[in-house]
């Protein structure tokens, strides 16, 4: 339904409004009326009852004190019964500025006025839910006054009748309007609108051969007319823009091959040429490292190692010199990998256990911590190995502690946790502080190189970036975000061993 007026909003809106101007035509011209025959009904109304109450004045003689108070009663219901718009008539006395009953034709004793007018005087005036018009004449010589009662309730349902046969009349001068309006819609608008639109649906599927009917020369017969002059242009401009078009897009195809190719051979031409300078400055670079602390790491192991012969030492001390040769071993094999990255040798990653190497960096930093008053609560739970190297794990992991605990200078909590989400099939590392937190503006630039939250020359810029590439190089993923409350969380997920990571 909503859509078939759509469709027809011509219709539907010439409808409407004629609708509209008959509803209110109609609805004013019979309130003009209605209100004319009340207000002259009122009025017939008010005439009669100042007669009566003339008639009443003349037939007491209030004045002359001829007719006795006690057949005033009689005499004003007589009035009463003999004219049945009067409700109630009263004979009202004045004493000493108070007004007071002396007869009436009701049973009820109330005041229907509060003072004595000086003429006489009707109004209308709604007393409970109904209307009625009050009428008082003063009698000449005398301190009485008369007050006529007449209902209004003829008038008030007169009025109500006159309206609701107005409606009853509009609703059905609308529906016969609206049915000629139909019929006559239909038999010059609608049909030849509908043509019109079939043509226009016709050109824009690009089909020009049929033309809209135009026979008729009135405004709707211009309209086609028009339309069907420039359709025929357009066809001829379609036909013409076509044959540009293809030649066009011809040309350009083999300029873009042109094109691909040749940025294809600067691509690989400028990649070869990075590699060149990246494998020659790696190359002296490693070679100058380890030429300078090749021989002051391998007189630190052998230092180490006559240490650790030592049968005196404890078994703390010796736990301590076991991490001083492990990360002699470290920086060696750094050197090895240095020279590897050269030689442009294949990474070997293993199977590697994401709690043993998070244990191993808690045992680097321990003392760190220490100093610094913060608390290590970590929540290691069995996940599966992952495929990766271990050494750049472990960088990564200090990295991110090491920030962590920069974070707490004056102390606090270092939470550290480990899971396996079997529904995205990742393992899932969370190292979290209760330091001041980040700005949440930064976020997405941390990773940058050279962006740092640390103080001028407390920090370089570049560790996180350094995460961020271990992480990613061993298909994981790293997000930075304030931690729940208080502080700043890094997650780290990696795939597990099941999937096969290439760097």
């Amino acid at each position: 339904m909503t859509s078939w007026f759509l469709a027809r909003r011509l219709q539907t809106q010439l409808l409407f409004w004629t609708a509209l101007i008959v509803v209110i035509s109609v609805g004013v011209t019979f309130e003009v009326r209605t209100r004319l025959n009340l207000r002259m009904l009122e009025q017939n109304l008010r005439d009669r009852i100042e007669t009566l109450v003339r008639a009443v004045d003349r037939t007491l003689r209030l004045n002359s004190g001829e007719v006795p108070v006690e057949a005033w009663e009689r005499r004003l219901r007589e009035f009463v019964e003999a004219d049945r718009t009067l409700t109630r008539l009263d004979v009202v006395e004045e004493r000493n500025g108070e007004l007071r009953l002396v007869a009436s034709s009701s049973e009820s004793s109330d005041l229907l006025i509060r003072s004595r007018p000086a003429a006489i005087t009707t109004e209308i005036r709604r007393i409970g839910p109904e209307r009625d018009m009050i009428s008082v004449q003063p009698v000449a010589a005398s301190p009485y006054v008369i007050v006529a009662l007449a209902s209004l309730d003829n008038l008030d349902r007169y009025e109500e009748s006159n309206r609701s046969s107005t409606l009853i009349f509009s609703g059905i001068l609308i529906v016969i309007v609206i049915v000629l309006m139909q019929v006559m819609y239909k038999r010059t608008v609608s049909k030849r609108f509908d043509e019109l639109l079939a043509g226009i649906r016709r050109a824009k599927e690009d089909n020009f051969a049929e033309p809209i009917p135009d026979e008729r020369q009135d405004e709707i017969g211009v309209i086609a007319s028009t339309l069907n002059s420039l359709l025929i242009k357009v066809r001829s401009f379609n036909d013409e823009l076509q044959g540009k078009v293809a030649q066009a897009t011809e040309n350009l195809n083999r300029r873009n091959l042109a094109l691909e190719e040749a940025t294809r051979q600067m691509v690989e031409m400028q990649h070869q040429l990075l590699q060149s300078e990246r494998l020659a400055t790696v190359g002296q670079m490693a070679a100058t490292f380890a030429h300078e602390i090749g021989s002051p790491m391998s007189s630190l192991s052998a230092h180490v190692q006559l240490l650790l012969e030592d049968p005196r030492l404890t078994e703390e001390q010796r736990e301590t010199l076991g991490i001083v040769r492990q990360q002699i071993q470290s920086m060696v094999q750094i050197v090895n990998d240095l020279l590897r990255s050269a030689r442009r040798g294949p990474a070997d990653f293993v199977p590697a256990d994401v709690n043993e190497i998070l244990q191993t960096v808690l045992r680097l930093v321990q003392a760190k911590l220490m100093s610094r008053n913060i608390d290590v609560q970590a929540q290691f739970q069995p996940v599966p190995k992952v495929r990766a190297y271990p050494l750049y794990l472990q960088e990564a992991f200090l990295n991110l502690i090491n920030n962590a605990s920069d974070a707490m200078p004056r102390g606090g909590r270092l939470e550290l946790e480990t899971w396996f989400d079997a529904a995205t099939d990742r393992v899932n590392i969370t190292i979290a502080d209760t330091g001041p937190g980040i700005d949440p503006s930064i976020v997405e630039d941390v990773f940058k190189h050279f962006v740092t939250t640390k103080a001028l020359g407390d920090g370089t810029g570049l560790g996180l970036g350094i995460v961020k590439d271990i992480v990613t190089s061993h298909r994981g993923t790293i997000n930075i975000a304030p931690a729940n409350g208080r502080g700043t969380a890094a997650h780290v997920t990696f795939p597990p061993d099941s999937v096969r990571v290439k760097v």
